[in-house]
């Protein structure tokens, strides 16, 4: 049995125990044991049944795991989970990936209409939509502002398809000025009528500013309540750490107001944007915060910047440019390499960590050019930098030998994968595909893999669907992809706990079950081995612990 170092026979009872399990503590040694010990916010000893009965009290709360699989709570380390609580609010919800009864644009102009009739004209409607969804519509496109305003003539309207593209309706256009003089701005596409010269009413990156500047956003404490929501939904799935990449302060405001109350029931890594964001691209510099600054609950993950546009929104800037449907799309530049260098280089040299977006293969040579430059100017050790999306796609033998020896951790998305997988080959094409999501290289390469959803806005969060995903490397609709890349169950595992425990400088307290580290446990229903993998998104989670406390399920 191991034990905490502090505990003394008959001075120090557990106040929870887990026993009759299969408790997989991902340690060095990927220890099988029995049961687990929990005092406090820590755990105390994993053992055997026999062992860990042993030391409880009359106290202690006793859960018997009857043979089910327990395991250190899961990591999702790239969301954006505070920004779509706030999105969300009043908004129509017309996602496909969350009403897959969504299958056209009629569909979605019935959404709209229903809302019309209790909203008072004039009031703004904001829609939701899922990224790529012009994919699976029947009309094979997505709606222009005609559609909109045939939904919704008297309101100002606007829907999102994911963060990278917005479609407004005709009466939102009028009320922030877009026209056909409106300059398209830099990162960013004001979509022109080939035929008219008029708006369609896409608005592609930072152009979708034009319409959406107009939220007003809810209060701190009305957000604290959407985000407490948001996480409890995280809670039933097993997570108990989320790195939740922030654009403004009530957002920031919000999470403190859940921690100071002791209401977060997953613990979260704030990651400031700091440029396309309401923060000052010198907001953390002059104060000199660094990652790590806050509590085992709350704390700073980094600082996020994005260079090019989403694939999703068909921005992203690679060397070769997409063409879909007859138009071209080159791709768009949101940072430019001398900016992006300015950046990075003043947070190196402060000793923060960087997490930059970067989704086509010139953007991918920014940023590691720029990684470079800084590191060679100023070599630190353990620097952790990280690239959003770097491992989906288009990662050769050289960009795979560049990022290793720089120290870069690349953040790969399963749950495009798993969601998008046609969409990706159709849009992208074979070329840019071939060896896509290249996790088994990876792995063999010796990088610590680890990976975000780029959830909820898009999808919901969901460790367990993308780690099945990586297993059978094949989407929700049965489309495989790169079979070679396939990794195992325990390297899945070991990616969204240890690993991801070692991207967010926390591996000393968190990723493993072992006596001392904080005590997150996620309980599964069924047996990970044996479980179908590519059903893992429906692999139900009897009970989540964070810090001791139960806070999904209870027995």
């Amino acid at each position: 049995m191991a034990l905490h170092e502090a505990w003394q026979p008959g001075l120090i009872l557990p106040d929870l125990i887990l026993t009759n399990g299969r408790v997989l503590t991902m340690d060095r040694a990927d220890t099988v044991a029995e049961a687990v010990a929990i005092k406090g916010d820590r755990i105390l000893a994993i053992g055997s049944t026999s062992e860990i009965e042993a030391l409880a009290g009359a106290s202690t709360e006793r859960v018997d795991l009857r043979g089910r699989t327990a395991l250190p709570g899961l990591a999702d380390v790239h969301v954006h989970l505070a920004s779509d609580a706030t999105r969300k609010g009043d908004a129509v919800e017309a996602r496909d990936f969350y009403i897959p009864s969504i299958r056209s644009i009629s569909d979605i102009q019935e959404e709209i209409s229903a809302r019309t009739a209790h909203t008072p004209p004039g009031n703004w409607l904001t829609v939701l939509g899922s990224p790529m969804q012009d994919f699976r519509l029947a009309e094979q496109r997505l709606p222009t502002r005609h559609d909109l305003d045939a939904a919704a003539p008297d309101h100002p309207t606007y829907m999102t398809f994911g963060a990278h593209s917005t479609v407004a309706n005709t009466l939102a256009l009028k009320l922030k000025g877009v026209t056909r003089d409106t300059p398209s701005p830099q990162g960013g596409t004001v979509v022109m009528d080939p035929e008219t010269g008029e708006p369609t009413g896409l608005l592609r990156e930072r152009a979708q500013y034009l319409v959406k500047s107009q939220d007003a956003g809810m209060s701190p404490e009305a957000l604290a309540e959407s985000i407490l929501a948001q996480l409890q939904t995280c809670a039933a799935r097993g997570v108990t750490t989320v790195h939740d990449i922030v654009i403004n302060r009530d957002e920031v405001r919000a999470y403190q107001l859940l921690e100071r109350s002791g209401r977060l029931p997953v613990r979260v890594q704030i990651v400031p944007r700091v440029i396309e964001s309401s923060f000052a691209k010198e907001s953390l510099l002059d104060l000199g915060i660094l990652h790590g600054f806050g509590s085992d609950w709350l704390r700073v993950g980094g600082i996020k910047m994005s260079i090019d546009g989403g694939f999703t929104g068909k921005n992203a800037a690679f060397s070769e440019p997409l063409a879909l449907a007859g138009e071209e799309n080159p791709g768009l530049i949101r940072i430019k390499q001398d900016e992006l260098d300015d950046t990075v280089w003043r947070y190196h040299e402060m000793g923060m960590r960087c997490c930059v977006h970067a989704i086509g293969d010139v953007a991918l040579e920014m940023v590691l050019e720029s990684f470079e430059k800084a590191i060679d100017r100023l070599p630190r050790q353990d620097h952790r930098h990280r690239v959003e999306h770097l491992g989906n796609w288009m990662m050769t033998p050289e960009r795979i030998e560049r990022t290793r020896r720089l120290g870069i951790l690349p953040i790969a998305n399963p749950s495009f994968l798993h969601f998008l997988g046609q969409e990706i080959l159709d849009s992208l094409g074979p070329k840019r595909t071939e060896g896509a999501f290249p996790f088994r290289t990876l792995l063999d390469r010796g990088f610590p893999l680890a990976w975000g959803s780029d959830a909820p806005g898009y999808w919901p969060i969901d460790p367990l669907r993308d780690i099945g995903t990586v297993v059978s490397r094949s989407s929700f609709r049965g489309l495989e992809l790169a079979p070679e890349e396939k990794i195992t169950m325990r390297e899945a595992l070991r990616a969204q706990t240890v690993n991801a425990a070692y991207t967010g400088f926390q591996e000393a307290k968190l990723g493993s079950l072992e006596p001392g580290k904080l005590a997150d446990v996620a309980v599964l229903a069924e047996d990970p081995f044996v479980f179908p993998p590519d059903q893992f998104r429906d692999l139900p989670v009897n009970l989540t612990i964070t810090g001791g406390r139960i806070v999904h399920g209870r027995e």
